[in-house]
């Protein structure tokens, strides 16, 4: 019996694992995003990298800054209102609005490309722990995101670069 023709692992790949393993080991305690942004920075070209990483930090700190504002908002309209369940269904209407802020934002600056990644912070800052130590929250969201994007940028230009580089260096 043949066994199939499995595909190499690829220098893209083996770069990828590597810029998750950097991040995971800079942020122990909550990596999630600076390993996801790490992994979308990972372009197969480098101008493709630099696009995404800009995307990806554009996005993170619009985002976050207006997540943290809506969060305040929310949790005083939960603490203003005194029955639960009306308090809670007024707290979704208001990120349902702040959703359709960064989106309308975004369309109006002409960067469309940002809206998946903002609308996914802004949930992160006000639907997550962000509670706890809102401004605390939200700046470990923004740093590690902006250290993905480095890592990842670092990681792509250094270790056997795309493409791309050659052709501009050479």
């Amino acid at each position: 019996m043949q066994l199939p023709d499995l595909p190499k692992i690829g220098l893209r790949t083996t770069k990828t694992a590597l810029a998750v393993f950097l991040c995971l080991s800079l942020f122990p305690a909550e990596p999630f995003f600076a390993c996801m942004t790490t992994i979308f920075c990972l372009q197969d070209t480098s101008s493709n990298s630099r696009k995404m990483a800009f995307i990806r930090g554009f996005g993170t700190i619009l985002g976050g800054a207006i997540g943290l504002c809506f969060l305040y908002v929310c949790r005083f309209v939960k603490q203003t209102i005194p029955i639960s369940y009306l308090g809670t269904l007024c707290t979704y209407l208001i990120i349902a609005l702040g959703i359709i802020t960064i989106i309308y934002l975004l369309n109006l600056l002409k960067r469309q490309g940002c809206i998946p990644i903002a609308c996914i912070v802004f949930l992160a800052v006000t639907t997550a722990n962000a509670y706890k130590a809102p401004v605390h929250y939200t700046l470990n969201r923004i740093i590690e995101t902006l250290f993905g994007i480095m890592i990842g940028l670092l990681v792509n230009h250094f270790v056997t670069p795309p493409k791309d580089f050659h052709k501009k260096v050479g």
